[in-house]
This record gives C-alpha cells, structure tokens and sequence, in this order.
C-alpha cells in the first residue's frame, strides 16, 4: 500500500510508530471525544489502535510476538500495567492532540484545496480497484478489523490533510534559534574506530585473490599498469577476454588496480554481501588488536582520537566523516547497540562496543553549532529529495504539539463509548 500523506508525529511515543497513528475525524459512529464542533469517534480511535499494532509488530518494534494475545497481557510494571494498557492510552493521548489540531485548523479560517481532496479521493479509488478488485464491499470488509469503512477511511485521510495544512500554515519558516535548540536538544555526535569481525566475500580469481574491476564497466578488469606485461612463451603480449593487457606481479599473480578499481560482492539468496566470520583464533587477534587501540585513547582528547581514526579506520573499512557521525535515537543506523550506548556516554567518553558486525571504539564528541548547515554533514541532516532538514517535520511536529496544549483541557472524552476499546482487540493494520 503506497501513502501519498505524510503523518504528524506525536510526541509521546517513538517517531517510527507515532508517523502512522496520524488522522482525524468527525464523523462515523459514536463519538469518543469532542472539542466544541470537532469531534472524533470511536471507529477512528479504532483505527489509530489498528495501525499502532501494526507498527509494534513489525521488524522493527515487537516483531510477530505482538500478534498473539498474550503478548497485550504481559504486565510491563509493577502497578500491574500491561501492553495493551500502555499503548491503548497512549493512543488515546495522542488522538487528543489530534483533536486539537482540527479545532485549531477551523479557528485559522484554513480550507482545504480541491485539488487535495480530488487526490484523496483517487487513492481510495485506487484501494478499492488494487485491493479488492474494484468491490467497495469487499474492501469495507476488509477495513472492519480496523473498525472503519471506506467512507470513514477517507475522512480519515481528508483529516490527516488539514493538520499537515495547518502545520505548514503555522510554521512555514523556521527561526534558527528553534532549529538550532531542536539540533542541540536530539543530536548526538561521535567518531568510531571498526574493526570487523569477519570477512566480506568478493569475487576471487584462479589464485584465489579478489578480484577489482573498473569503476565504470564492470565487466572489465582494473589493471596496475605499473606491473609487469603478461607474455605468453612465445614472448607475446596476453589480453584478456576484452583484449585488454594483462599485467601481473614478480610471482605472476594477478596485478590488480586496487586503488582505482572495485571489488564485486558475492551475494546470497537474499540480495546480502556472503561473510565469513572469522575463526576463533582470528577474533582474539581481533579482540586484542582493539584492546591496544583502547588503550591509547584519553577521555576528552579529541585530537588523539581523530588521529586513531585516521590511522586506523580507513584500514579497517568503516566510512568516516571528517566531523563525525551526527544521529538522534530515531536515526536508521544498523548499529542500534552503538546508538543507545552513545546516548547514554558524556561528551569526551570512550568505550569499546561489540555488535554483530565487528567491535566499535567509539568517543562521543562535544556537539559543534550550526553543523546541519555544514556541507560535510549532508549526509546525516539533508533530504536528497527535497532539499530540506531531515528533521524539519519533526521540529514542526513538536512545535504544533506545544502550541496545541492550550486545547487539550477543553476535550471532553466520553468514557463509556471507549469502554472495551483497546489495541488488544483490534486487527493488525499494515497498510491503511
């Protein structure tokens, strides 16, 4: 199912799971709460509920285990608090902010374009063709786990449109002091020395070495034009099979372009580089061989560290940025034991991390200012496609939901319409 609607993220739960709870509605069933004229209602609490299950029992959150029921039972407290408690209020919690943001988008005087709700009107169009061969009822039953219809699934998306309008409207520019505050307050920096735990599997030739191809065909080997011509015993010169020359090293092996050409990756079944981890013998080597690294690094002492870097982090084929690495705890990064433990580090700190993928030698470095705006640091705070901060919306987010508080004590909830409503009793929702 492809979205066409960027979600508001709540602030209460982690932003991976808050980004698909986003919509509002007014209308469909009974109502659960109301702010004057707005309201939401119970089918839509449902479908919140819906889609926060669906995100905690994805890979990335609970995985398959939050599909059984015992696992909303599981007590997560000692005041006898269980999944299905927490995350049923904290939906819950969260649909107020987004009651409040309806309320406030019809104080502003904002409308809508048509253009929007045409394109709106497309993508359920689209659902009910791709998903159940063109049949609405078919599609309504589908949508019933989740508590709602098609007609409700589109005021959900019609909403959803108004508060993202209203966050563009309220904060269409950013003061720097606000973008600056955002950076210090969720970013983290730090540099790492890596040194892997196994080897990665590229393409060998006859003697068993890899083999480096050029960089823009692949096809054709990278030579060092350095060595020494290939003659056969006739004393001619050998090419290959693209009738390139062949050079080789003093012992006749292969003499490859290693520092202009490329390695080929032997891939598995599923798309991933094959490894080979390393022996017993080969991690204590490596074990030891961080140790000593360890033992050379000072806390605070920055420039001993970059030079640890650069001495040994090329070698060992981890990137490096020349100021770091800058991550919040929502940053995709495949090292989530380095990312929580440098959250938990104070700046100047070092520790050895081991992970999977090898060991990690990392200091957390002080924060420098205005580094989103350094070039150097695309990477970690630009949106190739648009442009933008990565975190932009985020901050925006964050702003709409302080600049909401006013509303939350005007929402009545009607506590006897919820009664039974729980993320337990939901289906799981994937897509809608």
């Amino acid at each position: 199912m492809k979205k066409i609607f960027k979600k508001l993220v709540a602030t209460v739960l982690v932003l991976a799971v808050l980004a698909l709870c986003l919509v509002g509605c007014s209308g469909g069933g009974n109502k659960a709460m109301k702010l004057e004229g707005e309201s939401l209602s119970v089918n839509m609490i449902q479908l919140f509920l819906s889609r926060m299950k669906g995100t905690l029992a994805s890979s990335y959150a609970y995985g398959e285990s939050a599909l059984a029921d015992s696992f909303w039972d599981t007590v997560v407290s000692a005041d006898g608090t269980t999944y299905n408690d927490l995350y049923t209020s904290e939906v819950i919690q969260d649909a107020k902010t987004y009651l409040a943001a309806l309320y406030a988008f019809e104080e502003e005087g904002l409308e809508l374009p048509k253009a929007t709700i045409d394109e709106i009107d497309e993508e359920i169009d689209r659902m009910i063709e791709d998903d159940a061969d063109g049949s609405k009822n078919t599609f309504n039953s589908m949508l019933k786990a989740y508590g709602v219809n098609h007609k409700m699934l589109r005021e959900a998306y019609i909403m959803e449109a108004k508060i993202a309008m209203l966050n563009d409207h309220l904060f269409s520019s950013l003061d720097n002091s606000l973008i600056e505050e955002y950076y210090q307050n969720n970013y983290v920096r730090f540099k790492q020395v890596f040194i892997y735990t196994y080897d990665l599997v590229y393409y060998t030739d006859e003697n068993g070495d890899e083999i480096y191809y050029d960089t823009t065909d692949s096809k054709r080997i990278s030579y060092d034009e350095n060595a020494i011509v290939k003659k056969d015993s006739d004393g001619k010169t050998v090419k290959d099979a693209n009738d390139d020359v062949v050079y080789v090293t003093e012992d006749g092996k292969i003499a490859y372009d290693k520092q202009n050409g490329k390695r080929s990756p032997v891939l598995d079944e599923n798309g991933y580089q094959q490894k080979r981890e390393y022996t017993k013998a080969e991690l204590i080597e490596a074990s030891d061989r961080a140790q000593l690294i360890l033992e050379e690094c000072e806390e605070k002492n920055y420039t001993l560290f970059d030079r640890l870097v650069d001495d040994y982090g090329e070698d060992e084929g981890m990137v490096q940025y020349p100021n770091g690495y800058y991550m919040t705890e929502s940053s995709e990064y495949d090292v989530k034991e380095v990312l929580q433990s440098v959250f938990e580090m104070k700046p100047g700190e070092v520790k050895r991390i081991d992970s999977d993928y090898g060991i990690h030698i990392v200091m957390k470095y002080e924060l420098d200012e205005g580094a989103y705006d350094n070039k150097e640091n695309a990477d970690f705070f630009v949106n190739n496609t648009t442009g933008k901060y990565v975190f932009e919306q985020e901050l925006k987010n964050e702003l709409l939901a302080k600049y909401l508080e006013k509303y939350m004590n005007m929402i009545v909830i009607d506590e006897k319409a919820l009664e039974g409503v729980d993320i337990k009793s939901v289906g799981v929702n994937f897509y809608y």
